[in-house]
Formats: structure tokens, sequence, C-alpha cells
């Protein structure tokens, strides 16, 4: 199996994994909410895991191997490696406000 091929179905994991947990780590505490759970509880870390592994995914999906996100004799990141983490810092933070959002409209607030 060639690397291309690897690195696509990599991102299909990646994919996976962030669909998973997005379902069971942010869509199920919002939906509890509203139904006006009196107690509802969420990790913080999916906020991290779901945009990273979602952009990651969709990026290894699309490109494979074809373009490189890391220099491996330097050991730091490429053009393209920086620009995924930017994409998937400001998905994590833009998701994380949406979901307080949504809780602050629905009267859970701190």
């Amino acid at each position: 199996m060639s690397a291309n091929i690897r690195a696509r179905i990599g991102g299909l994991i990646c994919l996976v994994v962030a669909a998973a947990f997005g379902w069971f780590a942010i869509w199920l505490p919002l939906q509890e909410a509203q139904t006006h759970t009196p107690n509802v509880e969420y990790n913080l870390k999916a906020f991290v895991l779901v945009p990273f592994a979602a952009v990651f995914g969709i990026y290894f999906l699309i490109f494979g191997d074809s373009v490189p996100y890391r220099n491996i004799e330097k050991q730091n990141l490429t053009t393209a490696g920086w620009l995924l983490f930017l994409v998937a810092a400001a998905a994590s933070g833009f998701t994380f406000w949406w979901f307080k959002a949504q809780f602050a409209a629905l009267g859970y607030g701190n």
C-alpha cells in the first residue's frame, strides 16, 4: 500500500474520530441542555480534539501525502502545517464560543 493511500486512510480515521467525539462530547451535552437537564457535563478537551482531527482529517483525505505539513529533518512545521494549525485553532475557538453561546441562550450561565 502506498504512502499516499495510507495518508488518505489516516484522514478517514481522523474524520471518524472527530465525528465520534463530536457526537458524544459536544452534541449529546447540547441535546441534554436543550431538554433542560439540571446538570450537564462536557469535556473541554473535545473542543481541541474534534476541530483538530476534523481539519487534519480533511487535509489528509484531500491531499494525502502530496503536500508536506512538516519538515522531518528540522522537526518543525511547513507553511502548510502552520496554516492547518491556525485553521484548526480558529475552528476550536469558534466551536467553544458557539457551544457556550448555545448554553447561555438555554439559561446555563456562570
